[in-house]
């Protein structure tokens, strides 16, 4: 019915259908959200919730029985490759915070890059560290 690629962009984006919805989930299963930039608060009914978890069940049932139907199989994602993923995005985000591209959206005080970017390049050493031993067998 498929061919191979085929298969592995539908196993592929239901995989991030299925991944999206375990987070609905969990955010469901919490009251509040402590963080240091956001913070989450729980402002839905329990029968809202209790609906969003019922269209949720009937999503997962799709997407078992087009699992089934296309004989679609099961990835695998390692955390040695989450992490490095996530290392090199992160080290990507904390450059694009450096006073030199903070320019690009304003003027920046020039002691700015005397403060920011020394942490943010320690910021970037560490998320690249991060990544580094996932290499080796620390």
């Amino acid at each position: 019915m498929l061919n191979a690629n085929q298969k592995r962009f539908l196993r592929a984006t239901l995989g991030v259908v299925e991944d999206e919805l375990m987070n609905v989930r969990r955010l469901l299963q919490m009251d509040r959200e402590e963080r240091l930039f956001l913070h989450t608060v729980d402002d839905l009914t329990q029968q809202e919730k209790q609906h969003v978890v019922e269209k949720m069940d009937r999503m997962r049932e799709y997407m078992l029985h087009l699992k089934n139907l296309f004989g679609l199989d099961s990835g695998e994602r390692n955390i040695r490759w989450m992490v490095k993923a996530a290392s090199v995005y992160l080290a990507v985000d904390l450059e694009e915070a450096m006073s030199d591209r903070l320019r690009g959206r304003g003027e920046t005080a020039s002691e700015i890059k005397e403060t920011l970017d020394p942490i943010l390049e320690k910021m970037i050493s560490l998320v690249r560290d991060m990544g580094v031993c996932m290499e080796s067998d620390l």
